[in-house]
Formats: structure tokens, sequence, C-alpha cells
């Protein structure tokens, strides 16, 4: 998706450029059969084959590029059910916080040493499906994760959710970062969290 993105923005860009190089208006140039005169309705004016060209092109285009996003939509919308998902935490904006609570009765596996507090840290097993229940106390936060590319608006009193396969980054000591992408007041730029992680023993 992201080479096709590239392939039309340079179409577009050297399209853009041609025209403004080969097209300019030189000393000399008679003036155009259609050019506007103050107070002088045209007569006529555009040309129907032209203006059919790039309406029909771009639709094809674009439909074409709406076609190939509908997988990896597909993909990210079918978010796994609390029962399905390896993991599901429920998570909860604040202002100026990420507060995160293990559902469905889960318990933290004892590798699981790097979070103090369930404030603004996270920790969940490689290799899983983690589902995110999101929700906000107050007004509209963002929840972004961008090393896993999932992110969800957190809106009052209602529950959102997004999901991710853990497999898709390296379990490491360090931590992920988590941001709040939603401008949510005075510290918004300092609501952040840490989500590690972790391999565990599946024994």
């Amino acid at each position: 998706m992201f080479i096709w993105s590239v392939i039309v923005g340079l179409l577009v860009v050297t399209w853009l450029i041609y025209n403004l190089i080969f097209f300019r208006h030189k000393e000399g140039d008679p003036e155009p059969k259609d050019a506007l005169k103050a107070g002088v309705f045209p007569h006529e004016r555009g040309d129907v084959k032209i203006e059919l060209t790039w309406t029909i092109a771009p639709l094809i285009l674009v439909s074409w590029l709406t076609f190939l996003s509908l997988a990896p939509l597909d993909y990210m919308w079918d978010i796994p059910d609390n029962e399905d998902a390896d993991v599901t935490v429920d998570v909860t904006a604040g202002s100026w916080y990420w507060g995160f609570e293990y559902a469905n009765g889960y318990e933290k596996p004892e590798e699981f040493t790097k979070c103090s507090s369930n404030i603004n840290c996270l920790e969940v097993p490689a290799n899983s499906i983690i589902r995110f229940n999101v929700t906000s106390v107050d007004n509209l936060h963002a929840f972004y994760l961008p090393d896993m590319g999932i992110k969800q608006d957190a809106v009052p009193g209602l529950n959102t959710a997004t999901w991710v396969d853990t497999s898709i980054v390296s379990a490491r000591d360090e931590p992920y970062r988590i941001y709040c992408t939603e401008y949510c007041g005075n510290s918004h730029s300092q609501m952040l969290a840490e989500i590690y992680v972790t391999e565990v023993n599946s024994e």
C-alpha cells in the first residue's frame, strides 16, 4: 500500500512540475481566447474531454487504492472477542495518565517484573493476541502505540476496542512507548506510558 501511495504521489508531483515549467506564461504570448475579463461573463470555457479525463482517471485510481486497502483494514477491524484474545487489558485514560487492568481473571505470570504500578506501565506476553478495551474518565484522549501500529480513541462513556499481535515486535527489556495523540489539556505532551513485551514460559 505504501509503494502505491509513493507512486501516486510522484505521478501527481511530476505532472504539476511539468505544467509549471512548460505552460507558464511567457513574454509576448498571445492572450488566451478564454482569458477572463473584468465584468464580462465568459461565453465558452473548458474542455469536456479533459474534464471527463481528470474526473474518471482519479476515480479509477482512488477506487483501486481503496480496494487494495480493504484487506489490511478488514484485518485490523476484526477485533477478537474478550474470550478469544490471549490477554484482555482494560485501558482507562485520564488527565493525564493511562491506567491498565488485566481482564477476565488473567493472572500475571512470574516473568512480569517490570511494572510496580498499573498506572502508566503495562506488561504483556510476547507472541500473543492482546485486546485493549479503551475508555476515558474525563475528556477525549487517543491510545497510540506507534511501534505496534495501533491507535484508538478513548471517549468518556464509550467503550472502544483495538488489538495487536505482539509477535510483530521483539520481546526486550526496554519498553515500547504509549502516547496520547488527542490534545487533552496542559499536560497532554506528558501523557506517556510504557508497555513491556516479555517472553513467558508456556509450561
